[in-house]
């Protein structure tokens, strides 16, 4: 099983007024790469599962209810050179929807592609935890991301 050691975490630091359409129109964004990342968290869509009991069942009925396409954060260590991060503090001061791309380092072949997953979403932060004597400066932001991810295997 890889790690995530070798993985990269892109943004298009131009927004986009919606979610591009599929992994062409991704692909063919201009990415910075952000570096410096050293946490993020769960990406992928969450749905709400409803539940209605009633008197006459014994099994509460279920079904599926709206998508969250997920509100990972990113953590970095603070870099203002760094043109990635750059882009993230700027997007943070907007309102405005960017993409991303997550690349993992789990090509099959020597000459394959690594698994890529798209998304689109608003950026907040960062917040800065100011930890102790031997932790390092890191910045966090919040992705709110607000289209299906789309995930491109591996070859």
């Amino acid at each position: 099983m890889p790690s995530m050691m070798g993985s990269k975490v892109y943004i298009c630091a131009t927004a986009q007024a919606a979610a591009p359409a599929n992994a062409a129109a991704y692909a063919a964004l201009t990415w910075v790469e952000i570096k410096g990342v050293g946490n993020m968290g769960q990406i992928g869509t969450g749905q709400n599962i409803l539940s209605y009991p009633t008197w006459g069942d014994l099994v509460t009925g279920k079904e599926k209810g709206a998508a969250n396409a997920g509100d990972p954060t990113l953590e970095v260590m603070r870099n203002t050179a760094d043109a990635g991060q750059d882009a993230l503090r700027a997007a943070a001061l907007t309102s405005s929807k960017y993409a991303f791309k997550v690349e993992r380092a789990d090509k099959l072949t020597g000459g394959g592609t690594n698994s890529i997953f798209y998304n689109w979403g608003v950026v907040t932060g960062p917040t800065r935890p100011q930890g102790g004597n031997e932790d390092f400066d890191v910045e966090v932001f919040t992705l709110g991301f607000a289209a299906l991810e789309i995930a491109v295997d591996p070859t």
